[in-house]
């Protein structure tokens, strides 16, 4: 819950920091694509250097660069430089979600037991409440540098603590079997698909919706910011529902039934002529894409043929590619037209993710 506090307080002020450097939505889009490219830069090696320092080292060395790089993106003077902040703490974030989402689905494999959803559920409680103070520090008129670097530096010292003193799993190294073949399983890449069109929602959401108020409703920067903590309060509440659901209702199913209240909720956000009625469909919309990542990640983490540090280094590395593709086109769509029709481009993303919520069933990996 501490680790995306500091993520969460930056996403309500991408406006102003727009703003400040005098950026188009084109151009932000670009700048944007930083943190999600770090981020599959470092996936491309995370699972190695899990194998290589277990979940404890790797969690330790991803926070600590993280909460460092973090408050860089509210300093930048420019467009190329935004994208290398972004760049460089997506990096360090990517290795410290790794070694959580891994240690996540070890304890839930010895344990027998679904922990994933309200594990993800906690991130977003995170989430929520770093958007809520960034949000609240914005209506202050607090710097967001001023304010990130506040937020990364209180959270510096009981992260670090946590870190060292989590349970320490070693990973194995990939089998031989599958070394001799680098590419993913076929219901490896269905589930990525599924979670590539979730990310992408779920990533412009994060990237574009304190955007859209501003532009669409004149929306202060406090209101503005408080719509992507609607979002991730909704979020939130549907991941700590998450396990009880899936214990009731087939995966497929559940999946599938969230992506259409996703749906739902994002043309309520979209035709809405007033901004409160925009943020309850924005709060519909969270609670339809907040299982999707938590399902993918333990329905890849027990597919045999790789360790589960392989898999879900992988899985997140396609469904990251969501958010290098979803900031550049609604930007440039947004440039040429307008920020509701920008983000209807997220349709055919939520439309992919309804159709290949079926790989999430149950199944032996071919």
């Amino acid at each position: 819950m501490l680790q995306p506090l500091a993520l969460g307080a930056w996403f309500p002020r991408i406006p102003q920091v727009q703003e400040s450097i005098g950026l188009s939505e084109g151009t932000l889009a670009i700048a944007l694509m930083g943190m999600p490219l770090g981020l599959l830069v470092a996936l491309s090696f995370g699972s190695k250097l899990a194998e290589l320092l277990g979940t404890r080292g790797l969690l330790t060395f991803g926070l600590g660069g993280y909460l460092i790089a973090m408050p860089a993106p509210a300093f930048a003077t420019s467009g190329p430089v935004l994208f290398g902040a972004l760049s460089l703490a997506g990096v360090c974030m990517a290795i410290a979600q790794l070694s959580l989402n891994v240690t996540a689905s070890e304890v839930e494999a010895r344990s027998d037991s679904s922990i994933m959803n309200g594990c993800h559920g906690y991130w977003s409680i995170g989430v929520l409440l770093g958007s809520a103070i960034g949000a609240a520090m914005a209506e202050a008129r607090v710097s967001p540098g001023a304010a990130l670097s506040i937020v990364s530096a209180v959270s510096f010292i009981p992260l670090i603590f946590v870190a060292r003193h989590i349970t320490n799993y070693p990973l194995p190294a990939a089998p031989k079997l599958q070394a001799r073949s680098g590419r993913p399983s076929r219901p490896l890449i269905y589930i990525a698909l599924f979670g590539f069109g979730i990310a992408t929602t779920e990533g412009a959401m994060a990237d574009w919706l304190a955007v859209f108020m501003t532009n669409i409703f004149d929306a202060s920067p406090g209101i503005a910011g408080a719509s992507y903590t609607v979002f991730a309060l909704s979020v939130a509440l549907g991941r700590f529902q998450g396990d009880a659901l899936k214990s009731r209702f087939a995966v497929e199913k559940l999946a599938q039934c969230l992506v259409v209240l996703a749906l739902a909720g994002l043309l309520i956000a979209l035709v809405s002529p007033t901004i409160w009625l925009s943020f309850a469909g924005v709060a519909l919309l969270g609670f339809g894409v907040s299982l999707g990542f938590p399902l993918a990640v333990s329905a890849a983490s027990v597919l045999k043929g790789r360790s589960s540090a392989a898999n879900v280094a992988i899985l997140t590395q396609l469904t990251l590619c969501g958010f290098l593709i979803g900031p550049p086109i609604i930007g440039l769509v947004a440039e040429f037209s307008n920020m509701r029709i920008g983000l209807a481009a997220l349709i055919p993303a939520l439309l992919l993710a309804f159709l290949f919520a079926r790989a999430l069933k149950s199944q032996p990996p071919s």
